[in-house]
């Protein structure tokens, strides 16, 4: 843990970091750490780098989204320790475990970065992302099931107050959907239902009566549309409950807008544009399965889970509840 030198005045606050290296976008999360515990977000950023653009099976990232990521993590490690970073830790996620190249690409931004960067299965983010969204919302007790609509994948995972029952990692990712089917919503609601019916945890969830949460990308710029929201603003986002039938009309006047009118809609990352009917089509299949009239959205996800756990693993034991002052 970092000390203060001899002379120093004391520090109030650990700072720490966390870079995830998705497909679609680069997050930057930096919290300060109260003397009680309570972490607060200092710092969050987004870049939005399309790393897994174009990936087909057996085949490498492409060379432009390859260095804009490569680009965006080390400016975002210099900002994490411009702003104090005790630690900063890293995590990539389906692109880079898919790609032939990933552990080069891996290997060349610890070089780089001098940041440890560590490549997620998909059953590691659908439990990360079920562990923030639970403490995160607060939901307390009953069956919860968490969707967490990624570029290149889509995780769900089922659990209850002590933890996680059962998580998968399915290939409906909200880049890789719109690359194959565009906004045509027929196809892109034919294959998320494939998808998902290679999965036994949405019919689980609905036999069980599990309630549904989201977290991602896609869920939060839905909300923030729903909400009306001038820019994106966490905290109004975390825990807005989405209606079934709004989430269909979203999806639905997304798909007919062109990409250039949804780019300059307010609240909304100019960057997700283009991917975003695809994961609401996602998340409303998702909903469908589950048999759930609402979902409650999470603006806490996979970072803040594995920020979270990173902290634990050196004694620190962080408070994500009130992240936002």
């Amino acid at each position: 843990m970092r000390r203060d030198a001899p002379g120093e005045p004391a520090r109030t606050a650990l700072v720490a970091a966390v870079i995830d290296v998705g497909s679609n976008s680069v997050l930057l999360l930096t919290v300060a750490l109260e003397p009680d515990r309570l972490a607060r977000a200092i710092d969050e950023a987004l870049a939005t780098t399309r790393l897994g653009a174009g990936l087909c099976p057996g085949g490498a990232l492409d060379p432009g989204a390859y260095d804009r990521t490569r680009e965006a993590v080390a400016a975002f490690v210099a900002r994490a320790r411009a702003a104090g970073a005790w630690r900063t830790w890293a995590f990539a996620t389906g692109a880079v475990r898919d790609a032939t190249d990933g552990p080069e690409f891996v290997a060349e931004l610890v070089a780089l970065s001098g940041v440890p960067l560590e490549v997620l299965s998909g059953e590691e983010e659908a439990r990360l992302a079920y562990a923030a969204v639970r403490a995160g919302l607060g939901l307390g007790h009953g069956e919860l099931l968490v969707a967490d609509v990624g570029g290149r994948t889509t995780e769900l995972a089922l659990g209850a107050t002590d933890g996680v029952m059962a998580a998968a990692s399915l290939p409906l990712g909200a880049l890789s959907l719109a690359e194959a089917h565009g906004t045509a919503l027929p196809r892109l609601a034919a294959s998320a239902e494939i998808g998902l019916a290679a999965s036994a945890l949405p019919a689980s969830a609905r036999t069980r009566g599990a309630r549904l949460a989201a977290s991602g990308g896609t869920a939060t710029a839905l909300a923030a549309l729903d909400l009306g929201l001038a820019c994106h603003d966490p905290r109004r986002v975390h825990g807005h409950v989405l209606r079934r039938a709004t989430l269909a009309a979203l999806a639905a006047g997304l798909a007919a807008m062109p990409e250039e009118e949804r780019r300059r809609l307010p609240g909304l990352d100019p960057g997700r544009a283009a991917i975003l009917p695809a994961g609401a089509i996602v998340l409303d299949r998702v909903a469908e399965a589950v048999g759930a009239s609402e979902l409650v959205v999470s603006d806490h996800g996979v970072r803040h889970g594995y920020l979270a756990a990173a902290l634990a693993s050196e004694g620190v034991h962080a408070d994500f509840r009130t992240l936002w002052p």
